[in-house]
């Protein structure tokens, strides 16, 4: 498809500059529900307006306990849940490759 998401936060932003055609709301909200059942996350429901979509937890995060952590890069956007590898991305940054 060409749409590039980007993760900051409890945010996801799609970058479809390479896309061949941009998707409409509603592709969008069948995309985000059908790509959350496959990954096994619950959640409640999906509102969207012209340009955003919200996805109401299934159980929302308790205050003082986490869940599995990630690491995001904050020149770049890149996430993974290891923080070796995070290190090693930032390198990229510093040092260069």
């Amino acid at each position: 498809m060409g749409i590039l998401p980007v993760i900051n936060r409890s945010q996801v932003i799609l970058d479809d500059d390479l896309a061949y055609r941009s998707l409409r709301i509603e592709e969008m909200v069948e995309l985000a529900a059908r790509t959350l059942l496959e990954l096994g996350i619950r959640f409640r429901g999906i509102t969207a307006s012209d340009r955003e979509i919200i996805i109401e937890d299934e159980e929302p995060e308790r205050r003082g306990s986490r869940g599995p952590g990630f690491f995001i890069c904050p020149h770049c956007g890149f996430i993974t849940p290891y923080e070796e590898e995070y290190w090693n991305h930032l390198k990229i940054h510093y040092i260069g490759v």
